[in-house]
């Protein structure tokens, strides 16, 4: 009988396993980083595809009507900035589908519809400008003592109705905490706001409250927020695009600036056709308008 060398043997299985730990080990390795890599790169192009997409959306309508849109009264006024259901009805009516809105809250916390309080009337008295009432006062109001009041619970039922209506926020107060509560009342309906964020240090907080969709508007940041170096900085940010004020963008230095950003440039507000024309044939991609 062969006598074993254990030692022999030992050192042999020993070596066997070294090899196999020095394939399996950097092979396991190696399917761990690709698969991470590949989650990963998914994530960040479906993020960018939602974005290209909603981008795509607001191009293609070309519009996004300003405070609900103009609205006639029964002898044939015309009336902007209302905010009212009348005004948000007409221009749903009339197909257009990217709606911003005017938000505040009422004295009670309460999140409703409007620019000015001034704008409401109850019983034909005008109600004492830059004072928030009551909710219950507000719902007994009228916008301009003609039109009726619409709440943020209305604009949901109308969200909820149409599936296809996206509303731009324009939020008077406290911006990041009431894009807070609304998506942690709504979270189902995130995906159909696009917040606008009126300084670049906001844009985190509404991220992180699960908003996808972001523009930044510029109307309320000092120069230095409009410098080339921070205005590049939060365009790596994934934004939905810039808004500006429409004489901004017929400033060449600002506008070659904004642009060079690659990413959509808005203006707000032009009425007049023919300055519309003129804006979307300078690269401009939507429009705030009041018109319908």
């Amino acid at each position: 009988m062969k006598k074993i060398n254990c030692n022999t043997d030992l050192r042999l299985e020993k070596s066997q396993n070294n090899t196999i730990r020095d394939v399996v080990i950097p092979l396991i390795f190696s399917v761990i980083f690709t698969a991470t890599l590949f989650i990963t790169s998914c994530g960040i192009r479906n993020e960018s595809k939602d974005i290209t997409q909603m981008q795509d959306f607001i191009r293609d309508n070309k519009y996004i009507i300003h405070a609900c849109g103009e609205i006639a009264d029964e002898n044939g006024t015309l009336y902007t900035y209302t905010n009212s259901k009348e005004a948000l009805e007409n221009s749903l009516n009339r197909g257009d589908k990217v709606i911003e809105i005017d938000f505040h809250k009422t004295n009670d916390d309460v999140l409703v519809c409007g620019h000015a309080w001034g704008d409401l009337y109850m019983e034909g008295k005008q109600m004492e400008k830059g004072v928030a009432p009551s909710y219950e006062d507000f719902l007994k109001c009228k916008v301009q003592d003609k039109f009726t009041p619409l709440s943020f619970k209305d604009v949901i039922s109308y969200m909820q109705k149409d599936s296809d209506f996206v509303v731009v926020t324009d939020i008077k107060d406290e911006n990041v905490l009431t894009c807070k509560m609304i998506a942690q009342t709504y979270p189902e309906l995130r995906d159909r706001f696009i917040i606008q964020i009126y300084h670049a240090d906001e844009y985190d907080a509404v991220k992180k409250a699960g908003f996808k969709y972001i523009i930044f508007t510029l109307y309320e940041t000092d120069e230095s927020e409009r410098t080339a170096d921070a205005l590049k900085k939060i365009a790596n940010k994934s934004l939905i695009g810039f808004t500006v004020y429409s004489e901004w963008a017929d400033d060449k230095d600002f506008y070659d600036i904004i642009k060079s950003l690659n990413k959509p440039v808005y203006v707000h507000t032009v009425n007049d056709q023919d300055e519309i024309n003129r804006y979307f044939d300078m690269g401009i991609q939507g429009i705030y308008t009041d018109n319908v």
